[in-house]
């Protein structure tokens, strides 16, 4: 099928198109486009030609296909005021021969006829019409997300172990953890809109409903019970565990560290502990043995800490494109190691450049970007790759975006290297005011990075207004002015001036005022700096900033002491409940190491040889 674009031409090209790009990427701007696009048409007319190829599509398509248009319609009907025809798709494909399709059937049918699907689940097994026990534990599944009306309570006696179990709040009770043995392998299967198995389930109520303790000695207990399902169920909780409480990590590596050597649970266990920095640190040798099975994870999971031992396979993971964007996060780690020799693993993601697939090149550019001036041997490979780019602004068409941001990745990669990347200057010289890259700032700050020309970086400051992105791009260069050469009488009065209303100013130009300016950090100004260490993604870089500053910046202790101490982990946003945990374990990081650099210098002895109360 040729790749097209949504277009006003017919409900077959709005569906095709759709089709297309969840065949290519379902994560992409692009698939949001064709998704949405297709949206609006069925919301515009839920029984015209778009809805009759999907109704018709979720009945005779071959397998993926229909499960994406199963799960495409129940979204759909999410939000509907007349959800019948929803629930007349969905209610023969209950008895569909494959298992995953009366999975994603069940969960449309509950989302369109809630009470059409209790009356199937509470109905007698024996019955006439009743689902199988597949298709049931689904509708079970679907339902119980939104249990507003003691469902769980009533399917607590039903006769299926697994519904039973699926609707168990907790893994309390020796009758739970029988049926837990029985049938916790049925939970979450494939086909089903959340394929979460019980220990995610239950993980998911303990954040809210009980402390860290109880929540550990659930862990210990099914961590040493017999059945793979409640090991797998220690695993999946321990994961929801630590993606919530910051001591999670420490408190249960005890408990899980036996599983790492499990034949059967062994790969889960390095998935969960491998997700957390402070789990990879405690258990490092551990995730060192080889194994086939637990490679890729175990080795980001190094990578990510900085272990070289990790950086042959990493190589193999880039050239392969198999990790997607985890593998930049784990060339940072491996980056950050002094004296490391990054040359592989250059070369590895230039071969990966040449991958297939709509983000296989921006991921090995992210790469790159990564190690830095180290990825110098990439610059006749990137200088190719720039000049082929297309002349003048993109357009605003899905895929002509994604080949925006990859420009952007490109020009950004580019100014990471620095001055090694010089051969690319005449091409990003060349590069029209609103080209690639330059939205973002990527493009004015490569050719400054790489040029180190306090003179492009002086023009190009001058030319900016104060749109919240003319001001980020202004801290990036009047911080980068600071760090080479330093800051004229005028580039302080614009920090002063920029920073005179403190809530709006950006946290960089705060930090230049305060560590090349002089000025002291007090009062709303010090506020709104602080404000950024729990938001933005901000919170390592003022920590790091403010740790610079040493004992002139004593007024921000008591907020960065309440920040350290904060039992849960702080919101980040990110789209990756993993990489937010580390996002916090590394700001927990920062302020910790900030606040010992503030009170210590502040407790300093005279005489004494930087040691530290």
């Amino acid at each position: 099928m040729s790749p097209r674009t949504p277009g006003p031409e017919g409900p077959a090209d709005c569906v095709d198109a759709w089709l297309d790009e969840a065949g290519q990427d379902r994560t992409g701007d692009a698939y949001g486009a064709a998704r949405s696009a297709l949206f609006a048409a069925v919301r515009r007319d839920g029984d015209g030609p778009e809805a009759r190829r999907l109704a018709s599509l979720a009945s005779g398509a071959r397998g993926d296909v229909r499960l994406w248009v199963l799960r495409l319609l129940t979204d759909l009907a999410s939000g509907a005021e007349d959800r019948t025809a929803a629930a007349r798709t969905a209610l023969p494909l209950l008895d569909d021969p494959d298992p995953r399709v009366r999975r994603a059937a069940a969960w449309l049918f509950a989302e369109a006829d809630r009470s059409g699907a209790e009356q199937l689940l509470t109905a007698p097994v024996d019955h006439p019409g009743a689902p199988d026990p597949v298709a049931r534990l689904a509708l079970a599944e679907a339902l119980l997300v939104r249990d507003g009306d003691g469902l769980a309570e009533r399917l607590g006696t039903d006769a299926d172990p697994a519904v039973r179990l699926r609707a168990a709040p907790a893994p309390e009770g020796e009758a739970v953890l029988e049926d837990l043995d029985t049938a916790g392998t049925r939970i979450g299967g494939p086909g089903s809109r959340v394929t979460w198995r019980i220990g995610t389930v239950w993980g998911m109520k303990a954040r809210s409903s009980v402390d860290e303790s109880t929540c550990s000695a659930w862990i210990a207990r099914l961590a040493v019970r017999p059945a793979e399902a409640a090991r797998l169920a220690a695993l999946d909780l321990a994961a929801e565990a630590m993606r919530h409480w910051r001591a999670a990590p420490a408190a249960l590596v005890p408990h899980l560290r036996p599983l790492l050597a499990d034949p059967s649970a062994g790969p889960a266990a390095v998935r969960v502990l491998g997700a957390s920095l402070e789990a990879t640190r405690l258990c490092r040798e551990e995730l060192a043995e080889p194994g086939a099975s637990r490679a890729e994870a175990a080795t980001l999971a190094l990578a990510r800490i900085g272990d070289v031992r990790a950086l042959p396979e990493l190589c193999r993971i880039v050239r392969a494109g198999s990790s997607g964007w985890q593998s930049a996060e784990a060339a940072k780690g491996l980056a950050g190691v002094p004296g490391a020799d990054l040359a592989p693993l250059v070369a590895a993601a230039v071969a990966a450049l040449d991958l297939p697939g709509p983000e296989e090149a921006r991921r090995a550019l992210a790469v790159l970007s990564a190690c830095g001036a180290a990825a110098a041997p990439a610059v006749p490979t990137l200088v190719r790759m720039l000049a082929g780019l297309p002349a003048g602004p993109p357009t605003g068409s899905p895929r002509n975006q994604r080949e925006s941001r990859r420009a952007g990745n490109l020009i950004a990669a580019l100014g990471a290297i620095g001055p090694a990347a010089a051969p690319a200057l005449p091409l990003l010289d060349a590069i029209p005011e609103n080209g690639p890259g330059t939205r973002a700032g990527h493009t004015a700050m490569a050719r400054i990075r790489i040029s180190g020309d306090r003179r492009r970086a002086e023009q190009t400051l001058a030319g900016l207004g104060d749109r919240p992105r003319d001001v980020a791009l202004a801290a990036r260069i009047l911080e980068w002015l600071a760090d080479h050469g330093g800051l004229e009488p005028h580039h302080v009065a614009r920090l002063r001036e920029n920073a005179a209303d403190a809530e709006r100013t950006h946290p960089r130009l705060l930090a230049t005022l305060w560590l090349h300016a002089g000025d002291e950090p007090t009062g709303p100004r010090l506020d709104a700096l602080l404000d950024h260490v729990a938001r933005d993604g901000f919170g390592p870089y003022v920590s790091r900033a403010l740790a610079a500053l040493g004992p002139a910046a004593a007024p921000a202790l008591p907020t960065l002491r309440a920040a350290a101490e904060q039992r849960v982990r702080i919101p980040m946003h990110l789209g990756d409940r993993d990489e937010e945990m580390r996002e916090d374990e590394r700001l927990a990081e920062a302020i910790h190491n900030t606040l010992h650099r503030i009170a210590g210098l502040r407790h300093e002895k005279p005489g004494s040889e930087g040691e530290t109360a």
